[in-house]
């Protein structure tokens, strides 16, 4: 019966963790391309390369997405045993919820060590290919759409408006043509009744050719003039004027991966604790280099050039200084002005190094932060299955209602504290153990807390109870009235 009881709940938990799961990747996608709808539309990319990146942002959010969907999955599953009163068979038979949950804890174990491997393994390989795609196509240029009655400035050193084109997108009416390669502005301007435009080949180059136009160009006066740097300009009509356009420029070039590998989330375990020694390591080196440089300013041996500053240091000493002799300038203008010069030098040298500090103190934290989110989350897939198998056991109900919403409030819960920490920790509030711990540290104790009135069958959630609390509130209510009417 134990292994039946077994199979029966590991059965109807699979199914629906993979339905949650493809709905919750489903969500993370449409917000990612909500983010980055303006920089992927109008590039006129292959849908090959869409659907690449679109699968490789998918893998990226497996880590988060994963505990949600265990959280629904576990929530709906007990729910539907407590509502077909299968969850009480279990428990008058002896057993217990968390005997009933065995399976799903073990499996949900065995997932949050695959969760752990994929996160430290595969997705330092899937962020670098996903993140130098998409940087590639946010820098690539717009597809080549002219429009009629708009200026199209695509082309690097160009302008081209139309006034109307046929069906086929080749033949053009109305065309003005603005060369601005030379840099020189609208020194060279073409127009024509009619043209056509064609792709070469090879796609690499547009072909536009223009018939019965005028060309008008600034050009340098052939002989000095008195009216200074005016320019001539030359006029000339053709039946036909060929102009071809580079196209390459429009295509998708990939950058180098090897760029990206510097960044923390591409990297490992390892490779991050191994990073951050490094960092540590760099600051402390600095922070003993700016010590060393400050006492060579601050040093009252430093010797000096002036014999009235070298006479002055000999007979006075740091300790017994008589401000006296400040006020009565036994001191020397050169002297001063060396002091000056070392002050200067001093804060000058503080502020650079300032900012060196900061940023390597941030990629410390950085480092830090990426290092505890990979055992974070997986562990959280642990929590938040206590916290939905307890939360279905409480409520009895299944489907797609009140679990899908108890789990969304508690997933908005675990969401906001993840944030809340991540963000803390990397401002240098709070550690970044204690910041990136933080949401599973507060969810833990609450799923222990429902697990164990889940389990003594707490009638702490039931509506029930609070109607009859209630009911039980507004008779005392009415008595206590009646008794001091009747007084």
């Amino acid at each position: 019966m134990l292994k039946r009881v077994d199979k029966v709940v590991l059965g109807s938990f699979i199914v629906p963790l993979l339905i949650t799961f493809g709905l919750t990747s489903f969500i993370f996608m449409m917000q990612f391309l909500w983010k980055y709808i303006d920089d992927i539309v109008g590039k006129g990319l292959e849908m090959s390369l869409l659907l690449k990146l679109i699968a490789l942002f998918t893998l990226t959010i497996v880590p988060m997405a994963l505990p949600l969907a265990i959280l629904l999955a576990s929530t709906m599953v007990i729910g539907t045993l407590g509502e077909n009163n299968e969850l009480t068979a279990y428990k008058t038979g002896g057993l217990s919820l968390l005997r009933i949950m065995r399976s799903l804890i073990i499996f949900t174990i065995f997932l949050a060590f695959g969760a752990f491997y994929f996160s430290n393994t595969i997705l330092p390989n899937v962020h670098l290919k996903f993140y130098s795609l998409l940087f590639d196509i946010r820098k690539q240029k717009p597809a080549l759409d002219i429009k009629e009655g708009v200026f199209y400035r695509g082309i690097s050193g160009f302008a081209l408006k139309i006034q109307h084109k046929d069906d086929d997108n080749k033949t053009l009416y109305g065309i003005m043509v603005y060369d601005h390669s030379q840099g020189k502005g609208n020194d060279n301007v073409v127009l024509a009744d009619k043209g056509d435009v064609a792709l070469s080949n090879t796609g690499d180059h547009l072909i536009l050719t223009l018939y019965n136009g005028k060309q008008y160009q600034d050009v340098q006066p052939r002989a000095f003039r008195s009216d200074g740097d005016k320019m001539e300009q030359t006029i000339m009509e053709f039946k036909q004027w060929r102009k071809i356009f580079d196209l390459r420029e429009f295509k998708l070039t990939r950058s180098d991966q090897s760029l990206f590998k510097s960044n923390f989330i591409m990297m490992n375990t390892s490779q991050l604790m191994y990073e951050a020694d490094s960092t540590r390591k760099d600051m402390e080196k600095r922070i003993y280099e700016i010590r060393l440089n400050n006492a060579t300013y601050f040093s009252v041996l430093k010797p000096t050039e002036d014999s009235a500053s070298k006479q002055f240091l000999a007979s006075t000493s740091f300790n017994n200084l008589n401000i006296n002799d400040v006020f009565n300038r036994n001191i020397s203008q050169s002297c001063l002005a060396l002091s000056r010069s070392n002050v200067q030098g001093l804060l000058n040298y503080a502020i650079s190094t300032q900012g060196d500090l900061e940023f390597r103190q941030s990629n410390y934290i950085n480092l830090y932060c990426e290092w505890y989110r990979k055992f974070s989350l997986s562990f959280a897939c642990i929590v938040l299955l206590f916290v939905g198998c307890a939360m279905g056991a409480i409520v009895r109900k299944g489907g797609f209602g009140i679990p899908i919403l108890i789990a969304v409030l508690y997933f908005v819960l675990f969401h906001v504290l993840n944030v809340i920490g991540e963000k803390l920790a990397k401002e240098a509030v709070i550690p970044a153990s204690i910041g990136m711990w933080l949401a599973s540290a507060v969810l833990l104790p609450l799923a222990l807390f429902l697990t164990y009135k889940a389990n003594n069958d707490s009638v702490l959630f039931r509506g029930e109870w609070y109607i009859n609390l209630s009911n039980r509130a507004q008779l005392w209510l009415k008595n206590k009235m009646a008794k001091k009417s009747f007084s």
